[in-house]
């Protein structure tokens, strides 16, 4: 019985520790909002030379399950740390429905939380991401990042950020 007391506590704490994991692993609307506040920093200072910062997959603009990319609306994705190779110079405004999203919120100065349906990883349904878009003063870009949530409400991201 003894064992089997043992057996059981290690099996709990085992898929208790892998959930746990599981949620940090993942990033929070509040990390998504940093990250793109700090890439719009570096571009606002750096301009185009700022965008190999964003190409980077092991980079600082990648973080848990999220990452910055940059787009210069309306066509064209100019930074990406996974699929610049598929992306760079293609005009994206007729194949990806999102880009005019993206772009819309783009228009606001302060930035905006947008949302939009993209396939998760290995998937090809499309799911639900939430993003923060802001444009940078200056250039032609907007710097973008997004996680996946059914949850999440832009309207009361954006009035918690407006507070």
């Amino acid at each position: 019985m003894k064992h089997l007391t043992m057996a059981v506590f290690v099996c709990f704490f085992i898929m208790t520790g892998n959930t746990v994991w599981a949620q940090e692993d993942k990033a929070t609307a509040e990390d998504v909002y940093d990250l793109v506040l700090k890439a719009h920093t570096v571009l606002s200072n750096l301009g185009e030379e700022g965008l190999e910062a964003f190409n980077d997959p092991n980079g600082e603009f990648v973080y848990k399950d999220t990452y910055v990319f940059v787009q210069q609306c309306p066509k064209y994705v100019v930074a990406h740390p996974f699929a610049l190779d598929k992306l760079k110079g293609r005009d994206l405004s007729g194949v990806y429905p999102h880009q005019k999203t993206i772009c819309e919120g783009a228009k606001n100065p302060n930035g905006t939380w947008i949302e939009y349906q993209w396939p998760k990883p290995g998937e090809t349904k499309p799911s639900r991401k939430v993003g923060f878009v802001i444009p940078v003063e200056g250039t032609p870009y907007a710097v973008v990042a997004s996680i996946y949530s059914d949850d999440l409400s832009v309207e009361e991201l954006n009035a918690q950020r407006n507070k």
